[in-house]
């Protein structure tokens, strides 16, 4: 499971998640091969034509009897592929492999007609024919996240521009090439039979059988820290060194889950957002009789959705002269929004005797067993919820690995030739295509209504999906009764340096300079030029309130870098001098900021509270309030939303202010602050911001035959921002 994410940035995802993550398990038919590549297939440098090698890792079954045992070469070739490129012509990559021939001995190659059935872990999906289809990089969650998100902004180019660079900071635009690198392993499914005499039994069973007494002292049931869920069952036993398992594991190209804090939770969102790889992903915590795990192994390809993982948990047996370890073992299968638990969880195979047949032939590959044998256990359930609900089905059974010392391996990922080529282009072709391909989208999908729409349609599925594969119950605890969740003690790991944080500002905007000068105006008759008035406009700005957010990446110890975006209202007002009866004028004077600051802090990273210094530059668009913001119309309305909202700044910024149009200015700013972090999901902060930017002409711009150049004085505008607000930080 994934364990507890932090749900505020998360909940986005829920709407937009890809329906694939709801896949079930390929269940495995007699039929088919498990192969593992021995060398890198890609779609942007593999050719028609190119050889592929890869090697049997489990045994070929026919009738419950072994025909070609592991360690078989097999040979195939890239039939077809298609590149992504710049994404001019395609948004998806496809790659088809036909492997024809089976190595069984020196000189003995058997012929076979076969098809992809289904790659391990991958984002990737394979259709029908056996060919497989790359993503769309403008699928992934985060990008319809982030381009929903983008065109509800459009409708201001300041907040445009803050939204476009914060997501372009904290998402990464995912790969559509495909990638198979040396150890992806794929299921193989023999469209013919292949007539193979049966192989002789192997030689690795147990040496004598295991104890029933030791079997029944063993516990088979693990559970959740918190409420003591009953969750996973046990189905392996180790026999060996916990250093010869730990070895054993790692040439079997198992890793280690990284632990879970504010940090790898960030990790976690962003991998499920861009739909990535995470292969250290951290994994939730269970017991066994109330003990942690000693180890934890996982092993994925490239998406954090699925992927094969294990706890192992000591005991205090011994058999054969060597410590017992069990393990728990289950594969996820795809992510799926819980409703009233955590708001993401994993799906798992519910059959986890398929999970146990994995380890064991990952860990026989490696050379490290020395004998395998599968005991039964009739006091455990056939049929058993997790601790999200989730059905687990077993024939009961444990398999029990006996290892050797683990000092001689044979690598997962060894590989028997060189890469065909780079397999996504340099950078300049990488940011053509990520350019081509969010302009293709934005003109097909670009609108809010075809994203309503698809939020609409994938919300109802994901709500389907969730009651059909999630019960709804509780499920049993250890102590048969529900449980109280205890309020556990803050876990020092949670509190890792933040990598992000995401933060929100009110307070007051105060200009040191009230007065930003005057300007004179002459106003003729339209009928006789001769006759003219002279007036003399004084203006003047009034502190109001200012509204922000920012982004803040932490990515070096003493410096990190900011985005931010603010809504700073104040109150405009003209003086008009030279004709009696006219009252002063005014209107809201309106700034929005999207701003880039460099943060230079007083104490490191690690530390709780942090005073800095910042500074930066701006941009800002300055109008009236009372001369209403231009949007776009027209077409740009329905299909070219983010195409309409950049003519309609560009408008904006033509236009006279006093005629509903808006100036666009830089400027510098400076100031500092102090963040105090509260939690390790919470910070506190305190900032100060003083923007200094040119004196806006909005008469002069407006009026510009009128204006009397030697009766203009020059002001200067300061913006002072003082805000309090708090950030969720990962």
């Amino acid at each position: 499971m994934l364990g507890r994410l932090s749900k505020l940035p998360a909940l986005l995802l829920v709407l937009v998640a890809a329906p694939a993550a709801f896949a079930a398990a390929e269940p495995l038919r007699e039929n088919c091969l498990e192969l593992r590549l021995q060398q890198e297939v890609n779609s942007y440098s593999s050719k028609a034509g190119d050889r592929v090698q890869a090697v049997l890792i489990a045994p070929y079954r026919v009738d419950g009897l072994e025909r070609i045992a592991p360690g078989a070469r097999v040979w195939g070739e890239v039939v077809d592929v298609r590149r992504v490129g710049v994404g001019f012509v395609h948004e998806t990559a496809t790659l088809t492999l036909k492997f024809t021939e089976i190595e069984l001995g020196q000189s003995v190659r058997v012929v076979v007609n076969s098809r992809v059935l289904t790659i391990d872990n991958a984002r990737e999906r394979v259709d029908s024919a056996g060919r497989i289809r790359g993503i769309r990089s403008t699928n992934t969650p985060g990008f319809r996240a982030s381009g929903l998100l983008t065109s509800l902004a459009s409708v201001d180019p300041i907040a445009l521009a803050f939204s476009t660079a914060a997501f372009a900071t904290l998402l990464r635009f995912s790969e559509p090439e495909i990638r198979l690198q040396a150890g992806t392993e794929l299921v193989l499914e023999l469209l013919d039979p292949v007539d193979l005499a049966p192989l002789p039994p192997p030689l690795l069973g147990l040496p004598e059988p295991v104890p029933d007494d030791l079997l029944e002292r063993l516990p088979f049931r693990t559970h959740t820290v918190e409420r003591r869920l009953e969750s996973d069952i046990t189905n392996l036993i180790f026999a060996g060194e916990a250093a010869a398992i730990e070895r054993a594991f790692q040439a079997a190209g198992w890793q280690v889950p990284e632990s879970l804090n504010s940090a790898t939770r960030y990790r976690t969102l962003r991998a499920m957002a861009e739909n990535q790889e995470y292969k250290e992903a951290p994994m939730s915590l269970l017991l066994l009789d109330d003990q942690p795990p000693v180890q934890a192994w996982a092993k994925a390809l490239n998406t954090f959705s699925k992927r094969h993982h294990l706890r192992v948990f000591s005991t205090t047996e011994r058999w054969l002269g060597r410590p017992i370890f069990t393990a728990a073992a289950t594969q996820d299968i795809g992510i799926n929004f819980s409703r009233g638990r955590d708001l993401f969880t994993h799906l798992i195979d519910e059959n986890i005797d398929r999970e146990r047949s994995k380890v064991v032939n990952d860990l026989l590959f490696t050379g490290c067993i020395e004998s395998v044998g599968q005991v039964p256990r009739p006091w455990v359930p056939e049929e058993a919820f997790n601790s999200s609900g989730q059905t687990l089905i077993t024939d009961r059974e444990a398999a029990v690995l006996v290892f050797n010392d683990c000092l001689r391996v044979h690598r997962f990922d060894e590989p028997i030739a060189a890469a065909p080529g780079p397999h996504r282009g340099n950078r300049a072709s990488r940011i053509l295509r990520q350019t081509v391909l969010t302009f293709r989208n934005d003109i097909y999908r670009g609108s809010l209504w075809y994203q309503g729409a698809t939020i609409l349609t994938q919300g109802f599925r994901h709500y389907r999906d969730s009651k059909n594969s999630i019960r709804s119950l509780p499920g049993p605890t250890i102590t048969g009764t529900p449980a109280k969740s205890p309020k556990l003690a803050s876990d020092p790991a949670d509190w890792a340096p933040p990598s992000v944080e995401l933060s929100l500002q009110a307070g007051l905007m105060v200009f040191s300079h009230q007065s930003i000068g005057a300007e004179g105006l002459r106003i003729a008759h339209p009928h006789r030029p001769d006759d003219s008035l002279t007036l003399r406009a004084a203006n003047r700005v009034a502190p109001a309130f200012a509204l922000g957010g920012a982004v803040t990446v932490n990515q070096f110890r003493w410096f990190s870098h900011e985005l931010g975006f603010g809504y700073q209202r104040g109150e405009f007002s003209m003086d008009l001098a030279g004709l009696a009866g006219i009252s002063e004028q005014r209107s809201g004077f309106l700034t929005r900021q999207f701003s880039y600051n460099a943060l230079v802090h007083m104490r490191p990273r690690e530390s709780r509270w942090r005073p800095y210094f910042a500074v930066g530059p701006v941009l800002q668009l300055v109008h009236l309030t009372d001369a209403p913001f231009t949007k776009a119309g027209g077409i740009f309305r329905f299909g070219l939303n983010n195409v309409g909202m950049f003519r309609a700044a560009y408008g904006f910024g033509s236009v006279p202010p006093l005629e509903g149009g808006g100036i666009f200015q830089t400027g510098l700013q400076m100031g500092g602050g102090v963040r105090y972090r509260v939690s390790p999901h919470w910070t506190l902060r305190f900032d100060y911001r003083n923007t200094c930017s040119p004196r806006p002409d909005l008469l002069r711009k407006s009026l510009e035959p009128q204006i009397m150049p030697e009766r203009l004085e020059r002001g200067k505008i300061a913006q002072q921002r003082l805000s309090l607000g708090f950030a969720f930080t990962f």
